[in-house]
């Protein structure tokens, strides 16, 4: 006996709820955010404490930049992709974390 889609045994297609096009540009552009600036914190730890004093405030100034200019970077690319992907799924799940992924 073969089952086809229709099958009892198929779950019924849920549609997911699509976010608001601004609200999901922020989501991404945290979710980014938050993942460059583990990057740069990480790399900060690391070269801390071998800078000179006179060069720490530079590089702390280029620790919080450079990663929120990657961050603007990554969101403009990602969302003139029109592609949805699991970037956008964990975005979304960033701020609901009880709401399903998109299928």
């Amino acid at each position: 006996m073969s089952h086809s889609q229709n099958s009892e045994h198929s779950k019924p297609h849920v549609a997911a709820r699509k976010p608001t096009p601004i609200r999901h540009f922020i989501r991404l552009f945290i979710l980014n955010a938050i993942l460059y600036g583990a990057c740069a914190a990480f790399i900060g730890a690391i070269i801390g404490d071998s800078l000179p004093n006179t060069q720490q405030p530079k590089v702390i100034l280029a620790l919080f930049v450079v990663p929120l200019v990657l961050a603007i970077i990554s969101t403009i690319l990602h969302s003139n992709s029109h592609r949805w992907t699991s970037v956008d799924d964990m975005a979304d799940r960033l701020l609901h974390p009880h709401q399903t992924p998109r299928e």
